[in-house]
């Protein structure tokens, strides 16, 4: 039986993400609006991926390397948030948090 709701979990090529975007947008002399990106991805994922329902409606990425791997567009599709679902443990796996002008992340 499927969990009420998936717990949702960052890895660390996520959490770099999250950090780059903080970066360029302090780099950029606006960080509270690095900050502000970063509170918005964090939540949206959590909103977005912990309900199994929306989790699963999620897009394969095609050229993913690990089966199963799904995308989420954001922020009108400006970013992608990427993840693999482990539904026997309630878990969602958030990948990458990636802008959608950048090349395909590597690895995922």
């Amino acid at each position: 039986m499927d969990p009420a709701t998936f717990e949702v979990r960052l890895t660390d090529s996520a959490l770099g993400d999250l950090h780059e975007i903080d970066d360029y947008w302090f780099n950029r002399q606006e960080p509270d609006r690095g900050e502000q990106y970063v509170r918005d991805l964090m939540n949206t994922a959590e909103a977005e991926l912990s309900s199994p329902d929306r989790a699963r409606r999620g897009r394969l990425v095609r050229a993913a390397i690990l089966p199963e791997t799904r995308e989420i567009l954001v922020f009108k599709g400006s970013y992608r948030i990427i993840y693999r679902i482990a539904a026997a443990d309630g878990i969602v796996h958030v990948l990458r948090f990636w802008h959608a002008h950048r090349d395909e992340p590597e690895g995922v």
